[in-house]
């Protein structure tokens, strides 16, 4: 399928499990309550190899048939397996639905069709913000805002 063949075509690519969806599956598998969510959560959300064990022995205490569900899942689902060269962090796919969501009503449609569909949704998003950005007077601005322009802008002349 899709999946697989995206295996073969780019080898080196990042893959990430969505934790959220993750943590779903881990529920309809039959491991939940408010202990599971929240040790999970934690082990989802760890920066380093030692948080993220300490959590997961304290899941197998709770619940050992969970440590082997998650220990299935090959891709990196915990921030401490990210990759260091890929800077962001986030371990949910809330900007890839909101993005699918979005484009929806384009799928159907060949390949450069669809692709002209979405820069066009793009630009109109760029273009209604930089409207309002423009209509943004100084004093509607907080005091960090102001002072970063201020310095990008003087960094800015020659």
């Amino acid at each position: 399928g899709v999946e697989s063949a995206l295996y073969d075509v780019f080898p080196k690519a990042v893959r990430r499990v969505c934790a959220q969806h993750l943590y779903n599956n881990c529920r309809q598998a039959g491991y939940s309550g408010t202990a599971f969510h929240d040790l999970f959560w934690v082990a989802a959300d760890a920066y380093n190899p030692y948080v993220f064990n300490k959590d997961m022995e304290k899941i197998g205490k709770l619940i050992p048939e969970a440590v082997g569900y998650l220990d299935k899942v090959p891709e990196q689902w915990s921030r401490h397996k990210f990759d260091v060269g890929v800077t962001c962090d986030h371990n949910t796919t809330n900007f890839v639905e909101s993005f699918n969501a979005c484009t929806k009503p384009f799928r159907d449609l060949p390949v450069l069709s669809l692709l002209e569909e979405i820069r066009s949704w793009c630009m109109t998003k760029i273009g209604a913000r930089f409207d309002k950005a423009v209509d943004i007077g100084p004093d509607q601005l907080t005091p960090y805002a102001t002072k970063e322009l201020e310095e990008r802008s003087a960094d800015s002349r020659f």
